[in-house]
């Protein structure tokens, strides 16, 4: 990850705080989900974020799980869509395993993250997600960086 990116999150992170389950601006009484557009458009994110990530050859073989067939891309996709939904203060309950369990053991390096949030922020700008609503998506995803990354 580019310098200014790191320092971008960890500006996000200082001004959001690491609890997305109040994703709020003072400008705004609408959650973050609701200003991203409601689980459409968390929907349209996690699944182009996950076809990116599949076809990314830094990051795939982390994913080879979710490449195994078109059923469990899709099941991929809906657990990632109802954890981002939640994680943005949308109404999903999240019920899979937490980020720990998830990556344990699996040796997933810094550089595999800030390959991932490559691929978030390029989704985010090719559906033109505006620039505040991606900041404050970003800084509430950030923290998960510690869970991920076990090395």
């Amino acid at each position: 990850m580019t310098l200014w990116r790191s320092a971008l999150v960890a500006v996000c992170v200082a001004v959001f705080g690491v609890s997305a389950a109040v994703a709020q601006t003072p400008a705004s009484t609408k959650s973050l989900y609701e200003r991203l557009g409601g689980m459409q458009a968390i929907t349209a994110v996690t699944s182009e974020l996950v076809d990116r990530i599949l076809a990314d050859t830094r990051v795939n073989a982390w994913f080879a799980h979710a490449a195994a067939s078109k059923e469990e891309a899709a099941r991929y996709k809906a657990s990632l869509a109802t954890f981002v939904c939640q994680s943005v203060g949308g109404p999903c309950t999240y019920t899979g395993p937490d980020m720990v369990a998830v990556h344990k053991g699996r040796r997933v390096t810094n550089a595999a993250f800030d390959a991932v949030v490559e691929d978030l922020t390029a989704v985010l700008d090719e559906l033109k997600v505006p620039g505040g609503e991606k900041n404050e998506l970003l800084g509430a995803l950030a923290p998960l960086k510690s869970q991920i990354v076990q090395q």
